[in-house]
């Protein structure tokens, strides 16, 4: 069976944050001294096809609270120093038989995201 006719399974494997983590491409945007969002593309470690995920650093609920704009400066204020653990999930574009309406290959791993230290 080749890669793309890999069958659609929700699965994590512990080996795959380990690959992952050597060909992941991780961005903080807008920049990484005051991220808002975790970006991390690459090649799925299962499937291997590339794929894009966006994990929020910050929320803006309750933000607009009469301060406006000084809440969200104080949101993003508090998230420019951190790590977190991101669970990435295959949200590859290939076809990969029993996926029904979803996306990817049903892979799961986790990276761990350091920034601002």
């Amino acid at each position: 069976m080749t890669d793309q006719q890999l069958l659609y399974r929700a699965e994590s494997d512990p080996d795959w944050n380990t690959v992952a983590a050597g060909t992941a491409r991780v961005t903080l945007h807008p920049d990484e001294s005051a991220p808002e969002v975790i970006v991390v593309s690459g090649p799925c470690p299962r499937c291997h096809h590339e794929t894009v995920h966006a994990e929020p650093l910050i929320t803006y609920a309750n933000a607009l609270d009469g301060s406006g704009l000084l809440a969200r400066l104080l949101l993003r204020r508090a998230a420019a120093t951190g790590s977190r653990d991101v669970e990435v999930i295959c949200a590859c574009t290939a076809t990969h038989p029993e996926a029904g309406e979803r996306s990817g290959c049903g892979a799961s791993w986790v990276l761990h995201v350091e920034w601002g230290v």
